[in-house]
């Protein structure tokens, strides 16, 4: 089960199951070099954490089996920061930028328990 609530952008996922979903910018030109990170945390921990390009301002976020497979079920947040000329750590992560912008506080993340595993 995957599901994006487009009022609240809540997310929902069943444990260990794919989806993905496209987010689109306005009021903005995101260069070519520019970055959206995408990031789910857990209390303290950082779940998934992903800088993707911007594709005529859109970029899509792909959540994979091996993303949530080992995670309990539960809820999280999620967020979005633009970062703006970025700057890349050694093993080539986004750590900062000329710019970041968050437009959003954090939103919901729900981790669905399911009954089998496969």
């Amino acid at each position: 089960m995957f599901s994006v609530d487009p009022t609240s952008k809540k997310i929902s996922l069943s444990r260990g199951d794919t989806g993905a979903f496209t987010i689109t910018v306005s009021g903005y030109t995101f260069g070519e070099d520019d970055r959206c990170v995408f990031t789910i945390k857990g209390g303290n921990q950082i779940v998934k954490q992903v800088a993707y390009p911007m594709v005529n301002n859109s970029f899509t976020v792909t959540m994979f089996n091996a993303d949530t497979d080992k995670f309990n079920a539960g809820s999280y947040t999620w967020d979005v920061r633009f970062v703006i000329h970025p700057y890349y750590d050694e093993a080539g992560n986004v750590i900062d930028g000329d710019q970041v912008l968050t437009p959003t506080l954090p939103l919901n993340f729900d981790l669905q328990m399911v009954v089998g595993d496969i």
